[in-house]
């Protein structure tokens, strides 16, 4: 037999040998963040410089809304398209989802927890011109009392009609797409606002994307297309709620 010359790394030093390549791996970034070249990096300037004609005070929400529009455009779309995903994937009546049983403190919780996620909700989304906060993390609260709402075998999803459902959650990225026709009809790039109505945009913007993103990861939870042909949903409500 030739032997090509080559070493084999024995299976027990494999282990070594990966731990050795990403503490290189790290010691290299580490010294790409602490030894900065002579040029400071970043857009900070440019976007401190720019904040007062953005029509917020919010450095995060300047970017998000205002100067890169488009990631915020995009990241709508991709909430949509999983939602679209997973109705593809389960469509109504091919399977029951389980129930939970509702107990006396998970609807304590309930009552207990919605108003006040209802009330954090429009606190962010109103402090996000100015400070931390903005559509994504009201969003984020209010499909966390969808999901509560699920736990509690609230089928409030079933109960709206199929129409305003979709249009829910449509309603950031449809918003969005007219406000950057709109732009463009009046001769502006695309996604780009006066700054008379920068401001009004924006926070038009916030609510819309806030209360679809609420919609879709609630209705990404419940994993399944509303069941709309099926008996009332209200009827199912109350016969579950009378066992």
């Amino acid at each position: 037999m030739v032997n090509s010359g080559r070493k084999r790394v024995s299976p027990a030093h494999r282990p070594w040998l990966l731990l050795v390549l990403l503490l290189l791996f790290f010691a290299a970034l580490a010294w790409v963040y602490l030894v900065p070249g002579s040029v400071p990096g970043g857009l900070a300037r440019q976007v401190d410089a720019s904040l007062v004609a953005s029509g917020v005070s919010s450095r995060v929400t300047a970017v998000l809304l205002n100067f890169r529009a488009y990631d915020t455009l995009l990241e709508c779309f991709i909430l949509l398209l999983g939602v679209m995903v997973v109705w593809s994937l389960r469509s109504a009546g091919t399977t029951e989802p389980r129930q939970p049983a509702v107990g006396a403190i998970l609807a304590a919780l309930e009552r207990l927890l919605l108003p006040l996620m209802i009330l954090v909700a429009g606190y962010l989304l109103w402090a996000g011109s100015s400070q931390a906060g903005g559509a994504f993390q009201a969003g984020a609260i209010l499909g966390g009392a969808g999901v509560l709402l699920l736990l509690d075998s609230s089928p409030f999803l079933d109960i709206l009609p199929k129409k305003a459902l979709v249009w829910g959650i449509t309603l950031a990225p449809l918003f969005f797409l007219a406000v950057g026709v709109a732009a463009l009809t009046q001769g502006r790039p695309f996604l780009t606002y006066r700054f008379q109505e920068a401001s009004l945009v924006i926070v038009a913007l916030e609510v819309a994307a806030a209360f679809s993103i609420g919609l879709c990861l609630a209705t990404l939870f419940a994993g399944r297309l509303p069941e709309y042909e099926s008996e009332p949903a209200q009827d199912k409500f109350a016969a579950k709620r009378g066992e």
